[in-house]
């Protein structure tokens, strides 16, 4: 009769409980986006606000919905970039804007550059996103977990994607206006500036000077100097 060790028998243990835990890990990466939804579709009531409730928005009473209510017409016009200190603007279609895709995990945004204009560093806690160029010269990237840049000058047709969660920017490096338009996977996927959040949020001064490296006065500095954006 063939013996097992403890030692083997510890041993395929531990490979199965690593094998059953990589699998979770897997399985919970896949599904990391917006709940699934358990209708065909819900265009949402956001007449009691604009706040969600838990995961997504009431539904619009089924005999209230027109086809009127999928459609999303904004993105037919230039959005005005110069009402930014950067120069670029983004128009967005996430379920505040554009009802129907409440529940869906899709949202939209539009940019408007002008030359040299920059939607500054920023992420989307809540998506994965895709930059499609229409128009001009893009350029764009993101910052891995291990920091490596990955990036890219992007032309008309070209597309590029931007992974969930991570610090990503875009600026026109053409000699005239850009557009593109992105698509998230999230009905609302948030957009935190970095520079705001780190300067505009009470964070106590020690901690952004033992962080950056930098004395109280440079910090005023930067807070000073920090453009404000509004899309």
């Amino acid at each position: 009769m063939m013996m097992i060790s403890v030692a083997t028998v510890q041993s395929t243990a531990t490979a199965a409980a690593a094998a059953a835990l990589t699998l979770l890990l897997l399985i919970q990466a896949a599904s990391g986006g917006d709940p699934d939804m358990l209708q065909d579709f819900c265009v949402a009531d956001t007449s009691s606000g604009l706040a969600p409730l838990m995961n997504g928005f009431p539904c619009k009473a089924r005999s209230l919905v027109t086809s009127q209510d999928f459609v999303f017409t904004t993105f037919r016009e230039a959005a005005n970039y110069t009402v930014t200190n950067t120069g670029a603007i983004a128009t967005f279609a996430t379920v505040a804007e554009y009802p129907a895709v409440n529940t869906q995990g899709i949202s939209h945004v539009r940019l408007d550059f002008g030359v040299g204009g920059v939607i500054p560093l920023h992420t989307h806690p809540l998506a994965s996103e895709t930059i499609f160029v229409v128009n001009g010269t893009i350029f764009t990237g993101f910052v891995s977990f291990d920091n490596v840049l990955y990036s890219q000058t992007l032309q008309a047709g070209d597309l590029f994607l931007l992974p969930k969660g991570l610090l990503h920017f875009q600026i026109n490096v053409g000699d005239g206006p850009a557009v593109s338009f992105n698509t998230l996977t999230s009905q609302n996927p948030g957009i935190p500036f970095t520079a705001n959040q780190m300067f505009e949020t009470q964070i106590p001064s020690a901690v952004l000077q033992m962080s950056l490296g930098i004395g109280t006065q440079q910090i005023q500095s930067i807070q000073d100097a920090i453009p404000r954006y509004y899309g």
